[in-house]
């Protein structure tokens, strides 16, 4: 690997560092030794955990300017229909409304509502599992849930969840800084697919009402405003791809871990009230997005020791190397699931913070809660795991586990 901060950023970018056993020692050399560091082509990179703060915060950036920079745009429906989601709007009052109007379907009420049927899926999922003294914890049951979960409250029906699952694996893969052409026209046939589904299940939902999230949408109304059609087809897009394969990323990393950390294991499984601070822990040490998307910058924004980075600069975050600043966590490469201050970048700060923050840690407590409860005894097939760089995700191929039912 490059020894110098420029090989190391030039590394970050262009090849795949989150197939790495440990990419964390690459963001603590950035973070010590240039923690404000500008690249030669301009780009500003942050990687302590204050400066990434201030930076998400910061109501002078945009991440739409730069996708719309990207030279695919104008050809791709992909980019484009990222757009049209609230994820990327700089205006806060146009943000402020979309949010206003979803939450009234994705709110904290509809989430401990579908807790129970969460529940029920799981524990469907680990009858099968737990029939067999091994089974893969990635392939046979992390996979599974989020995918599910999400068509569940969309109201997409069984049948066509693996579909789901297939497209929105492509679509998510899209967050990488550099897409290779051939990947990126596969990304799009999956947008196209996506999207040509989702146009005909508002249609079936406007003319016919269920108990779903898409139906809430639809009717989702702030005294004479509401959402456009375009609006609902983006927002339910974002739900899905921003809402799979980032659970069930975090969830085989945090099992992984845990397997790594017996003793820490051991305290969760006598303290299973732990487990909301467990989550949290596990988030700030092993969250699936490690980079935040690059966004560039509509007002100066003053970070470091007085640095100050002008107007029309892109701004990139290294949110893995925040998590693990020793700058604000005491001993921060040390799982400790009774930390008292585990405010993680995980998903997010300020307008942009994660919509889907609470369904994330419901689903994660649900599942992990289940196996430990189901279980006396969880271990590793395998002494290493192999890593997935899959577009802004750190993820696991597979983790084959030998289980003793409880």
């Amino acid at each position: 690997m490059p020894s110098t901060v420029a090989g190391i950023v030039d590394s970050l970018l262009n090849d795949h560092p989150l197939a790495l056993d440990d990419p964390y020692h690459l963001y603590a050399q950035v973070r010590e030794r240039e923690p404000v560091f500008r690249t030669e082509r301009g780009l500003w990179v942050l990687s302590r955990y204050d400066d990434i703060s201030r930076a998400l915060r910061h109501r002078g950036m945009s991440m739409l300017a730069q996708l719309k920079a990207n030279p695919r745009y104008a050809t791709s429906p992909t980019l484009q229909t990222q757009a049209a989601s609230m994820l990327f709007f700089d205006d806060p009052a146009e943000h402020a409304r979309q949010r206003r109007l979803v939450s009234q379907a994705f709110n904290n009420v509809t989430v401990r509502d579908l807790s129970v049927w969460v529940r029920q899926h799981v524990t469907r999922l680990l009858d099968a599992c737990l029939d067999k003294p091994a089974f893969d914890f990635m392939n046979d049951f992390a996979e599974h849930i989020p995918v599910a979960v999400i068509c569940k409250m969309l109201g997409v029906p069984d049948r066509d969840i693996e579909t789901f699952r297939d497209w929105n694996f492509l679509i998510t893969s899209a967050t990488a800084v550099n897409v290779p052409d051939e990947k990126m026209a596969k990304i799009e046939e999956a947008t196209r697919n996506l999207l040509a589904y989702l146009d005909d299940l508002l249609a079936d939902r406007a003319r016919h009402p269920a108990d779903d999230l898409i139906t809430k949408l639809i009717q989702a109304r702030d005294q004479d405003d509401r959402l456009s059609r375009e609006e609902t087809t983006a927002l339910a897009f974002l739900l899905l791809v921003a809402g799979s394969d980032t659970t069930s990323a975090f969830l085989g990393a945090a099992l992984a871990a845990l397997l790594r950390e017996p003793e820490q294991f051991a305290l969760l499984r006598e303290r299973p009230d732990l487990m909301p601070n467990a989550i949290e822990e596990l988030m700030r040490l092993h969250g699936p997005v490690h980079f935040g998307l690059i966004r560039t910058t509509t007002e100066p924004l003053t970070v470091g020791d007085g640095v100050e980075i002008g107007v029309d600069q892109p701004v990139w975050t290294l949110l893995s190397g925040g998590n693990r600043d020793p700058r604000r966590f005491p001993e921060p490469d040390t799982m400790d699931l009774t930390r008292k201050d585990t405010r993680h970048l995980g998903f997010g700060f300020g307008m942009h913070t994660c919509l889907g923050a609470a369904l994330g840690r419901m689903e994660a407590s649900v599942a992990l809660g289940e196996l430990l409860r189901r279980t006396a005894s969880i271990s590793a097939v395998e002494e290493t795991v192999s890593w997935v760089d899959h577009g802004n995700l750190r993820t696991i191929a597979a983790l084959p586990v030998e289980v003793t039912p409880a």
